[in-house]
């Protein structure tokens, strides 16, 4: 059994009535990167700058992708960047039985069908139709439910997929219920997950659950303009580390780069909660060459 750090508790008092509740929501699939961290330093300054409590859910819902050695990375690096969270980490491997309660709500409320087109099929159909979605081409079909078939929501353009014929759950299915498990109020993630904010708000809506506030943390980019990734160097808070990079200078490089501060000195996420009262959210990207080395 993979062995977790301890998180430190915070002793911050909540400024509300009732608590204010922000995630980091990583996926175990690779090393935590730049990316990664600014995001998680974003979510983690909100909460402590609101008072409030911060949770971890580990999004390993994909076994094939998803590794033991890089979940513990994540604790290890969060940790170390003193990006400390609340509670006990929440792991969706663990939550198939509640993913699989909710489908058979949606299904009771008959809205749920059985697909059995592949993605050849669909885009083809998308391409006769004109259509930039998938036209629900097996809904009129009645496919039992429990066959090898992807299982598509009735009520939202394009279908989207439920779970898939190999029995894997979609993410804006199982984050949308874990949001309202770990009764999260304030959501931070990246700008390039702005297009599923209307089916989770869809799925909120048919669900009875509350809509958290959202806010969306800047794409850091590579070279050449696109999504910083791997392909542009060694990019992994592991790899700055190893370099000599220490917490505290990795910090502040980030934080320059998110204009929490005007220069890139060393510093802690502590120093920089007063900082997001005067955030800008509207800070769609950053250029990382402009703050980091590749």
């Amino acid at each position: 059994m993979l062995k977790l750090p301890k998180a430190k508790q915070s002793n911050t008092a909540p400024l509300y009535f009732h608590t204010m509740t922000g995630r980091f929501a990583p996926t175990p699939s690779g090393y935590m990167h730049i990316g990664n961290a600014s995001t998680a330093l974003l979510a983690w300054l909100q909460i402590k700058n609101l008072g409030g409590e911060i949770v971890l859910r580990i999004e390993d819902i994909d076994s094939q992708r998803c590794k033991k050695k890089y979940t513990k990375s994540v604790f290890e690096d969060l940790l170390k960047m003193g990006l400390n969270w609340d509670n006990k980490p929440l792991f969706q491997s663990d939550r198939n039985q509640h993913y699989q309660s909710v489908l058979d709500f949606l299904i009771r409320k008959d809205l749920i069908f059985a697909c059995s087109c592949n993605g050849k099929m669909i885009r083809k159909s998308m391409l006769n139709m004109d259509s930039h979605n998938y036209m629900g081409t097996c809904m009129k079909k009645n496919l039992p439910l429990d066959g090898p078939y992807n299982l598509r929501l009735k009520t939202w353009k394009g279908y989207p997929v439920v779970r898939r014929s190999n029995k894997a759950w979609s993410y804006n299915f199982v984050v949308v219920i874990d949001d309202a498990y770990q009764k999260i109020t304030h959501i931070v993630r990246g700008a390039d997950l702005q297009e599923c904010d209307s089916l989770q708000e869809h799925l909120r809506r048919l669900l009875g659950y509350d809509s958290p506030s959202i806010y969306h943390a800047p794409i850091w980019l590579g070279p050449g303009g696109g999504k910083l990734s791997k392909k542009d160097g060694p990019i992994s808070l592991k790899d700055y580390f190893k370099k000599g990079w220490t917490p505290e200078s990795l910090m502040g490089a980030i934080a320059a780069g998110l204009n929490l501060k005007k220069d890139k000195s060393p510093c802690s996420a502590k120093d920089l909660i007063n900082s997001l009262e005067s955030y800008d959210w509207n800070k769609s990207s950053v250029y990382s060459s402009d703050f980091l080395p590749l």
